[in-house]
C-alpha cells in the first residue's frame, strides 16, 4: 500500500498567482524591454563596429567562453553585432555601455579558431582599449564573480574612468579610488545639487573659493554620489579647464556624454520596437474589416481582462481561471464571426 504525502491543499496553492504578482510580472517584462531598447537601441546586430574606430559609446560585451579558453587569458571586449554573430553559443557577459572601445573580436586575445565573421581584417590589438576585472568576470572593488545571482544591487560603474559611465536613478557615482586620484571632485558633492552657473575664464576659480570654505574636506576621501546636472557646475577657470585636459577628465562636459542622453538617442533609433506603433504599422497592412476585426478584439480583451481581475475579489487567479477566461475569449470570437462579413463585401 503506498502513501501518497501530497497535500491537496499545497497542490491547489502551487497552481495559484495573486492579481498583484500577475499585475508585477507583466510589469517587469515592460521594464525589461525598455531597458533593453536603452541598452541596444543603438546597435547594428548586423555590423561589427571596429570600422567605427574608438566608438565614443556602445554597448559592450565580454566572451567567458573565449576568455577561458585562451591559454593567456587575454581581456578582450566584443561589440553586439559580434556577440550576436561570433560568439552566439558561447557564455556572454554584457558589460552596459563603454567609452572609446573597439571591438577586440577575431583578433590576436582570441584563438586562431574564433575568427571574427563580421570584419576578420583587423589589427593584432587596440591599444587604445582599457580594460578592468569585470572583462575577467569580475566585480572591480569586491572581486566576487560578475555576474553574481547572489547579489541583488546594480552594478555601478564610475564616471572619470575613460572607459565606463552609468547612472542609477539620475545619480552619477565616482568610486573611491577616482576620488583619491582626483580629490577636487569631493568639494562638489554639495554644489552639485545647487543651481550655481559655471565659473567662466573672466571669473575667479570656484574651486578655490570652496577649498578655503572646507580645508579639511580632501582629508575625507569617499564615493560620492552626484545627481543630474553635476558636470554644469564645475569651474570652467583657465586654470581648472588645464588640470581636466591633464587628468584626461574633459569628457565630462560633453553634453552627449552623459548616459541619459545615450539611452534617450536609443529609443529613439528603437522608436520602431514601441508596442503601439508595431500595432499601428500592422495594422497598415490589413484590410479594413481585418483591422476593425483586430481592434474590436483588443478592446474586447481590455475589457474581458479588467471584469475578469474586478470578479477575483480574493485576488487569487487559478491555472482553470485562465484557461476558462481564454476559452471565453475564443467563444465570444467564434460567435461575433458568424455576423463578420466577407472580405469582398462591399458594404
Amino acid at each position: 500500500m503506498s502513501t501518497d504525502d501530497t497535500n491537496p491543499e499545497q497542490s491547489k496553492n502551487d497552481d495559484c498567482v495573486t492579481c498583484d504578482d500577475l499585475l508585477e510580472a507583466i510589469d517587469n517584462e515592460e521594464q525589461e524591454l525598455d531597458q533593453a531598447r536603452a541598452l541596444y537601441g543603438s546597435c547594428d546586430v548586423d555590423s561589427c563596429t571596429y570600422a567605427q574606430g574608438y566608438v565614443k559609446r556602445q554597448a559592450l560585451f565580454v566572451c567567458m567562453t573565449c576568455y577561458r579558453n585562451n591559454s593567456q587569458q587575454q581581456l578582450a571586449g566584443i561589440c553586439a553585432a559580434c556577440a550576436y554573430h561570433c560568439h552566439s553559443d558561447h557564455e556572454i557577459n554584457e558589460l552596459y555601455t563603454r567609452r572609446y572601445f573597439r571591438c577586440d573580436c577575431g583578433n590576436s586575445k582570441f584563438n586562431d579558431n574564433q575568427p571574427c565573421k563580421l570584419n576578420p581584417n583587423k589589427e593584432a590589438e587596440n591599444t587604445l582599449n582599457k580594460y578592468d576585472d569585470n572583462f575577467r568576470g569580475l566585480y572591480c572593488t569586491c572581486k566576487k564573480p560578475y555576474p553574481d545571482s547572489e547579489i541583488q544591487d546594480e552594478m555601478l560603474q564610475c564616471v572619470p574612468l575613460p572607459t565606463e559611465v552609468t547612472d542609477v536613478e539620475q545619480l552619477d557615482f565616482v568610486c573611491q579610488t577616482c576620488i583619491t586620484k582626483h580629490p577636487f571632485l569631493s568639494y562638489y558633492a554639495e554644489l552639485a545639487t545647487n543651481t550655481t552657473e559655471p565659473v567662466t575664464e573672466d571669473n575667479s576659480c570656484l574651486l578655490e573659493q570652496t577649498k578655503k570654505q572646507d580645508p579639511t574636506r580632501a582629508d575625507q576621501l569617499h564615493a560620492i554620489f552626484f545627481r543630474d546636472g553635476w558636470r554644469k557646475r564645475l569651474c570652467r577657470c583657465s586654470q581648472c579647464s588645464k588640470m581636466y585636459e591633464n587628468c584626461n577628465l574633459s569628457v565630462v562636459f560633453d553634453e552627449e556624454d552623459s548616459i541619459q542622453e545615450y539611452e534617450r538617442q536609443s529609443f529613439e533609433k528603437s522608436d520602431y520596437l514601441d508596442p503601439d506603433k508595431l500595432l499601428a504599422n500592422s495594422l497598415q497592412q490589413l484590410d479594413h474589416v481585418t483591422k476593425m476585426e483586430v481592434l474590436y478584439g483588443i478592446n474586447e480583451f481590455k475589457e474581458s481582462l479588467g471584469q475578469f481581475l474586478r470578479n477575483k475579489a480574493d485576488g487569487l487567479v487559478t491555472t482553470a481561471d485562465i484557461h476558462t477566461f481564454f476559452g471565453d475569449l475564443q467563444q465570444k470570437r467564434k460567435d461575433r464571426s458568424i455576423n463578420i462579413p466577407n472580405k469582398k463585401c462591399k458594404y
